[in-house]
């Protein structure tokens, strides 16, 4: 039961950080069962522009950033929802958000290497890139189809071994701008370390000083954060008492002290107020 749980946990603990990056539409959030049906004719439209345009590298990012941002929101969400009262149910959006996340990360490899030629086998092996600033987005949302690709196929080890690329794109993206649009990129190397598996014994402490970066980044403003040391950190830990401080706290905050994060604080605070219900199923003493 506790593996089982630590299993669910890469499915949250990376969507609600990826997207708290971006200005979710208003749409996605709230028309969730309209969006559902429309998304395959946004895909068609995004690969009809593709087509026409194979060697421009922005359109490869526009498609990956949609695909993303509704899998994490819609797919994701609802099947983990659905996963404690409808398990066949949830597994078919678990399903459908995996192949939308490889189509993303498909994308974002071929962008990339538009940008930087053999940029997948310089990935693999670590080589050095001259990347810019410019090359952030890229490098965010190919981490970001990586991360989705873990969490949907629940740490398939085909897909857990992108781990290492993740943490290689956030930490070339931190390095060309650390505070880049309020701390995402902290927000997703705190993800990263709750979730490492090569051994390090520092990960822990690495977790906890990037979610205190990314707070500071986003000024105090980053519910996402707080809900996902709730229920990562503090569940594991089995702290019930760390726990209910962490999710009192993203209950408390104001979703209206940043416009640009609005979307991405409700979806969290309505992820606090869910695991609440489910406290008794989440600690055991």
């Amino acid at each position: 039961m506790i593996i089982f749980q630590r299993r669910q946990l890469y499915i949250w603990i990376f969507s609600i950080l990826f997207l708290n990056a971006c200005a979710i539409n208003r749409d996605t959030m709230f028309g969730a069962d309209i969006i559902e049906y429309t998304i395959p004719l946004t895909a068609k439209a995004q690969e009809k522009k593709i087509r026409k345009d194979s060697f421009n590298s922005e359109v490869y990012l526009e498609a990956s950033e949609r695909l993303i941002q509704f899998s994490y929101a819609i797919l994701m969400d609802k099947a983990d929802r659905l996963m404690y009262a409808d398990y066949y149910t949830a597994r078919e959006y678990y399903s459908e958000a995996l192949d939308l996340f490889l189509t993303s990360r498909e994308y974002m490899l071929t962008a990339l290497s538009l940008r930087h030629p053999d940029f997948k086998s310089k990935m693999i092996d670590k080589e050095s890139i001259s990347f810019t600033t410019r090359d952030i987005p890229y490098l965010y949302w190919l981490s970001g189809a990586m991360a989705g690709s873990i969490s949907a196929s629940k740490g398939d080890p085909r897909y857990l071994i992108d781990l290492t690329n993740i943490k290689w794109l956030l930490k070339n993206a931190i390095a060309l701008e650390p505070g880049w649009d309020k701390g995402a990129l902290y927000s997703a190397m705190m993800s990263v370390y709750l979730n490492d598996t090569t051994g390090d014994r520092d990960s822990e402490k690495k977790a906890l000083e990037y979610f205190e970066l990314a707070d500071r980044a986003a000024k105090g403003s980053n519910i996402g954060i707080y809900v996902t040391l709730a229920e990562s950190f503090a569940v594991a830990k089995q702290d019930k008492d760390y726990f209910l401080e962490l999710i009192n706290k993203a209950l408390s905050m104001d979703v209206n002290a940043d416009k640009d994060m609005k979307q991405a604080n409700l979806l969290s605070k309505l992820r606090a107020k869910w695991l609440l219900t489910r406290i008794d199923d989440l600690f055991y003493m």
